[in-house]
């Protein structure tokens, strides 16, 4: 990063530790490397380092293993070749196999920090990274694969290719995910630090053994102390034109949960690295900022965004958004995200809680392949970062039910620390598992009911064993199911104080209608009304949109839709409370005929649906879509024949269209 040294005793120290351990050079690739775990002929541009000293007392067998890495402006490329005398991944060990990290396979480590030797690893994450995906059934032929990995800020392509008993391993790392505690991203003309461990396990052996490059186990392994990994440097690296000023101007957000788009002013024009990093920093009312700098309002007040140059100028603004006319309800509140699994992906899964399926709204943890810690087998989920501290007091309840009694656990555990349990709670379920997180802690044990049963676990939570460094972790943990799997709803974790500013007597509106027509020119205008229920809703206001179908048109504001081309839209009226409700109309642009003609290709049943949609088409080989209501697309298929079964039994309730190359039609679920 862009830091400037007035001692030289301090450079000359520096220098002298780097001594101390192996270093690489880093070449830039001519081309990229294609991330199919092959040896590519541009991996001959790339130095060839051993993975060949033991970690610790441990005798690993995988003679004559490297590394190699590359370089270019979109990221940063690995390849690992092992050389081994038998082949274990987790999957081959059933029943004993439950961790990946005991079994076949390398741990790649980062450290993008300035400072670094602090005492930290890949658990703290704060510039400090492991990628580390293990092999899996049927997945280990050179296709590409992403995973996300600890402490970055995004997600790493990966592939295995086995040739047994050797593997190849290869990654890709985009550089804006290589972002340091500050969350500025890799200065390339800078040290770093990095090292490969290299797990090996054989048939019968009781444990894992690991050869690494550089970080030998005097301190700690690299997950928990990344101080004796080894340095890189990056040849052909120029350092870049550094930003000297940001600026940006106070904004407001005046309707509730509304949205406006901070712009930041970069100069030089010429900097080389122009994003910004965008922070909520403080303030009286709440709302959030995403990467792009699209605040959303959510409590009444101002609120202070800081904008950070993320190439490591240090150059920032500070700007004020005053934040008004805001309706605050329980999920908006509620520092658990996706809490009531409201949000679910393509594939099913609920967001911000990786692979985990969402079914009649609950989250699903199934039982794991084989039964252990509660922590292993691949039953547990969870999030981390809710800026909680030590002195503010906390209210943590949640449903739960399984389909048959099941031992689950649920806990605040902090990485950096020895994954302590950081706070005290009173219920009956807390339970201890260390000296540092003695009974009373904040990791409660339990057996589930078969029907639907609501735990408040207390509303006077503490998180006094929370430390300035802590990483704050929430899991669910089901490791130790042995038949059957436990759902779970309604995840709250809220900050005490912030039960003041609940909206108090609110009303959601629970219907839209609208009405105006259902034709329109083209380069005409139609006046759309909605009239929301119940008359007393404490919001009654609506945003308009347009969902594209055989047609186009346009929406303003206030309900006008302007004809843009023949065919059939769908005009959306979306309530501007907390509530969610839409109201639609069909709206056919020029000929009246198009209408009729564009759903007769298309039937949908039943409708309403529940768990599943059956689509009829006239024609094979047709791409079908759903969308929901605000135009995000759910999923998409070819459909060979002219029948398709669609499953949404994930499907948040509400309306959402059916759309092909020639005609759309709505459902409601």
């Amino acid at each position: 990063m862009k830091k400037i040294f007035t001692l030289l005793l301090a450079a000359s120290f520096v220098a002298g530790v780097f001594a101390q351990r192996p270093e690489g050079v880093i070449m830039k690739a001519s081309t990229p490397p294609v991330i199919d775990a092959e040896v590519d002929e541009v991996w001959a541009e790339a130095n060839v380092y051993p993975i060949d000293k033991p970690f610790a007392a441990e005798v690993p067998t995988v003679d004559g293993t490297t590394w190699k890495m590359l370089w270019d402006d979109a990221g940063i490329y690995v390849l690992v070749e092992c050389l081994d005398d038998a082949w274990l991944p987790m999957y081959l060990d059933t029943p004993e196999g439950t961790n990946n990290w005991q079994y076949d396979k390398p741990e790649i480590y980062f450290d993008v920090n300035f400072e670094l030797l602090d005492g930290a690893g890949a658990s703290a994450g704060a510039g400090h990274m492991q990628v580390a995906p293990g092999p899996a059934l049927d997945q280990n032929d050179g296709q590409a694969l992403t995973t996300s990995f600890q402490g970055g800020a995004g997600d790493a392509t990966y592939s295995i290719t086995v040739s047994d008993p050797d593997a190849n391993y290869e990654y890709f790392i985009p550089m804006e995910a290589l972002v340091d505690a500050d969350g500025l991203q890799i200065d390339l003309t800078s040290t770093i630090g990095f090292d490969v461990t290299m797990i090996d396990r054989d048939p019968g052996d009781a444990d894992r053994k690991r050869a690494v490059w550089a970080n030998i186990g005097e301190q700690s392994e690299s997950w928990n102390n990344m101080d004796d990994v080894g340095y890189i440097t990056f040849d052909g690296a120029e350092a870049g034109v550094y930003v000297e000023s940001v600026s940006v101007e106070d904004a407001i957000v005046d309707e509730n949960n509304g949205k406006v788009q901070l712009v930041a002013t970069v100069l030089p024009e010429e900097a080389t690295n122009k994003n910004i990093k965008w922070t909520v920093t403080g303030g009286t009312g709440k709302a959030s900022v995403d990467s792009d700098g699209v605040v959303t309002g959510i409590m009444d007040g101002t609120v202070e965004i800081n904008a950070l140059a993320s190439d490591g100028s240090w150059a920032e603004d500070n700007c004020v958004v005053t934040v008004s006319g805001q309706i605050v309800t329980l999920p908006e509140i509620n520092l658990i995200r996706n809490g009531f699994f409201n949000d679910v992906n393509a594939e099913g899964f609920a967001e911000e809680w990786g692979s985990f399926e969402v079914i009649d709204g609950a989250i699903y943890i199934p039982a794991p392949e084989v039964t252990g810690n509660w922590w292993e087998g691949g039953a547990r989920a969870g999030q981390n970062d809710f800026g909680l501290n030590a002195t503010d007091l906390y209210t943590f309840s949640f449903v739960a039910w399984s389909e048959s009694p099941e031992t689950f656990y649920i806990d605040f555990e902090d990485p950096a620390n020895g994954y302590n349990r950081f706070g005290n709670s009173t219920h009956e379920f807390a339970s201890g598992i260390s000296d540092e997180s003695a009974d009373g802690s904040s990791q409660w044990e339990f057996v589930t009911n078969v029907d639907p049963t609501y735990y408040l676990i207390d509303e006077a939570l503490v998180f006094e064993r929370w430390l300035e460094n802590t990483q704050e972790g929430f899991n669910l943990m089901g490791g130790k199911h042995d038949e059957g799997g436990v759902y779970l709803d309604s995840i709250i974790l809220i900050n005490n104080n912030d039960k003041d500013f609940l909206t108090p007597g609110y009303i959601p509106v629970t219907e839209i209608v609208l009405s105006g027509g259902d034709a329109v020119a083209v380069d005409a205008t139609l006046q759309m009304a909605a009239v929301a229920a119940p008359a007393n809703a404490t919001l009654t206001e609506v945003r308009w949109s347009v969902v594209n179908g055989t047609g186009e048109a346009t929406v303003d504001e206030t309900g006008l839709v302007t004809g843009v081309a023949n065919g059939l839209v769908s005009v959306v009226a979306t309530a501007k409370d907390d509530s969610g409700v839409t109201g639609v109309m069909d709206v056919t642009v020029g000929a009246v005929g198009i209408s009729q003609q564009s759903v007769e290709t298309l039937r949908l049943y039943p409708n309403p649906a529940v768990n599943e949609l059956n689509v009829v088409l006239t024609s094979e080989n047709t791409s079908v879509s759903i969308y929901n209501a605000v135009g995000q697309r759910m999923e998409q298929v070819v459909v060979s024949g002219t029948e398709y079964k669609f499953d949404i039994s994930s499907y948040a309730a509400g309306i959402y269209f059916v759309k092909t190359g020639t005609s759309i039609a709505k459902f409601v679920k």
